[in-house]
């Protein structure tokens, strides 16, 4: 058997290596320095980032807080102008106040020389007036619902009448006076005396004819003056002859005080 011998190193063929130019650009030269001075402006530039918007942001805060400063000086104004006011309209609360209650005075105030004349123009001829007195007004009662009674309260008028036909009429002319409560006007005694008429002393009964016997009526009526308040009844105290009261009422009105 034969054997075959081969030598692959004795036949290669020897080539000789050649180094080859390395491509530009591939790298740094020794000594370059931009990519260090590359890696520093990447990270400044967000340090810049950051500085500017806090130095805006810090402006900003500089801002409102002087703002806030000169709004608390602008309330601390107010707030002394808002007392101010507060004292002004104290007083002229006062002072409306001191008007209502002067006002009330002759609003509550019926005369009596207006209240007199009234009756004695509404009193029939065969009735006569002996005595007349005021009444105090009735306190009122705790926990009761009803009005008060009018603070001027009521008078009583006593005397003498023809008849009783005569306290009638008198009772409902009295009703129809604007200075009473007219449902308040009534009869509270009525009695005919027990001796007749002496018509030589006494004299004779208005319209009786001669030789009529006359019984003479005592009587007693009632009632509460108005409660309407006087600047209401300028007409009707005028023609009473109330000069002084209607006098003040129209300069209180003039003035706008009462309507």
């Amino acid at each position: 058997m034969y054997s075959l011998d081969i030598n692959f190193l004795k036949d290669r063929e020897v080539r000789v290596f050649e180094p080859r130019p390395r491509a530009q650009g591939g790298g740094a030269l020794p000594g370059d320095r931009r990519p260090l001075f590359i890696g520093l402006a990447a990270a400044l530039v967000p340090l810049a980032l950051v500085g500017g918007f806090w130095a805006v942001t810090r402006n900003q805060v500089n801002q409102l807080q002087a703002r806030s400063i000169a709004l608390d000086g602008e309330m601390s104004q107010l707030q002394g102008q808002l007392a101010e006011i507060s004292a002004i309209q104290g007083q002229i609360d006062l002072v409306r106040a001191e008007n209502n209650a002067f006002v009330a005075v002759f609003n509550e105030i019926v005369p009596w020389s207006a209240l007199l004349q009234d009756i004695r123009t509404r009193t029939p001829a065969r009735v006569q007036i002996v005595g007349l007195s005021q009444t105090a007004p009735a306190a009122p009662v705790e926990g009761s619902t009803e009005p008060p009674a009018p603070k001027a309260g009521g008078l009583v008028i006593n005397g003498v009448a023809c008849s009783y036909d005569d306290i009638n009429d008198f009772t409902l002319v009295l009703q129809r006076s604007p200075l009473l409560q007219s449902e308040t006007v009534a009869i509270t005694q009525a009695q005919q005396q027990p001796t007749l008429l002496d018509p030589q002393t006494q004299g004779r009964c208005p319209g009786t004819a001669v030789g009529d016997p006359d019984f003479l009526i005592d009587y007693s009526l009632g009632g509460l003056i108005t409660d309407t308040p006087a600047s209401q009844l300028v007409d009707e105290l005028e023609r009473q002859g109330t000069v002084g009261l209607v006098t003040r009422l129209e300069a209180l009105r003039e003035k706008g005080v009462i309507e």
